[in-house]
């Protein structure tokens, strides 16, 4: 055995070596993308200091996202440095980014929405919106915890097992251009498999699989157009798919959560029993928000509707899965 390693591509190509990467060993290659995804989560973590900077939030979750998948993706080429424990820290300090950034996303749309509501249902938006606010406050203080205590011993132990892995001297192995075209062609399958299960707008759980499939094929897509794999088209098309299952997504679950609001008023109010905290008073009198909730209800259920509308118009489409299916052909017979 010997020890190889694999220091970050940034620093030490070019995209012209691009070609040569996918020729390399799939263990050399697949730490080189990885690499350069670990240098452009520290990019996007530094950006979260500056309380001016509205889109630090989202792109350190997307950074961290990308990180993740491609270490899931690669794991047999990992395996040998890079412990499990590893991966649970970094999956710990995305699970706090992904709360907090829900909690942005449901207070920017309830902003929006209560621009649409009549004048009765503006007090539930503004309860609504203190709600969300405080929950983001308690949020936003155990992501920065999370990260002061995990983040960096985290990111320079991953960058540390990234760095180095144990080569045979006669390396029989299979090239990283090849075993990425294994996976595209496993990842694609997965999708395909995933799209077929969702039949009905009532299929959460199998809508939000098909998501997942799709985020996990877009990001192996992307890790791969830093060696020069031409990829746009496919990726463009993956992130339309993202897109309209998160909006049904988030319509469906943040409905969930309205719903389950409007239950605890009622049932708080039949008992005599304070509302948590109520409206502010208007006219002398406490605010009931449920009327306000119910209308922003109906509009998550049409946004829910919409979504799912467009999901069965462009990709249960026959005729749009052949042309998928053509494109991603095409990119693993570059990749071999």
């Amino acid at each position: 055995m010997t020890v190889a390693h694999a220091r970050s591509g940034r620093r030490q190509r070019d995209v012209a070596s691009g070609a040569n990467t996918l020729r390399e060993a799939a263990e050399l290659g697949s730490r080189r993308v990885a690499l350069d995804l670990l240098a452009a989560v520290r990019d996007t973590r530094d950006r979260l200091d500056d309380p001016g900077d509205r889109t630090a939030l989202h792109d350190f979750r997307v950074a961290m996202r990308r990180l993740r998948s491609w270490l899931r993706a690669f794991r047999p080429q990992f395996r040998d440095t890079l412990r499990p424990k590893l991966e649970q820290r970094l999956g710990r300090i995305a699970r706090v980014t992904s709360t907090s950034r829900d909690l942005e996303v449901h207070i920017g749309w309830v902003k929006n929405s209560r621009r649409a509501l009549p004048e009765q249902g503006r007090p539930g938006a503004d309860w609504l919106l203190r709600r969300l606010r405080g929950l983001k406050r308690v949020a936003d203080a155990e992501l920065r915890d999370t990260i002061d205590r995990f983040y960096a011993k985290t990111m320079r132990r991953v960058e540390s097992a990234l760095e180095r892995y144990e080569a045979r001297v006669a390396d029989d192995g299979p090239r990283f251009g090849d075993s990425a075209a294994d996976l595209i062609d496993r990842e694609t399958g997965a999708l395909a498999a995933a799209i077929q299960q969702v039949s009905g707008q009532g299929d959460r759980a199998e809508a939000h699989a098909a998501r997942i499939a799709a985020k996990r094929l877009r990001y192996v897509l992307e890790g791969l157009a830093s060696v020069g794999v031409p990829s746009e088209s496919v990726v463009n098309e993956l992130k339309s798919l993202q897109d309209t299952l998160g909006e049904l997504h988030d319509a469906q679950q943040f409905g969930s959560e309205l719903a389950t609001m409007i239950s605890k008023l009622i049932a708080d109010h039949g008992n005599n029993r304070p509302a948590g905290r109520p409206g502010r008073a208007h006219r002398g009198r406490a605010v009931d928000p449920v009327n306000g909730l119910r209308l922003m209800l109906r509009q998550l259920r049409r946004a829910e509707a919409r979504a799912f509308h467009e999901f069965q118009a462009t990709w249960k489409a026959d005729r749009w899965g052949l042309e998928f299916a053509a494109s991603v052909a095409s990119i693993q017979h570059s990749l071999r």
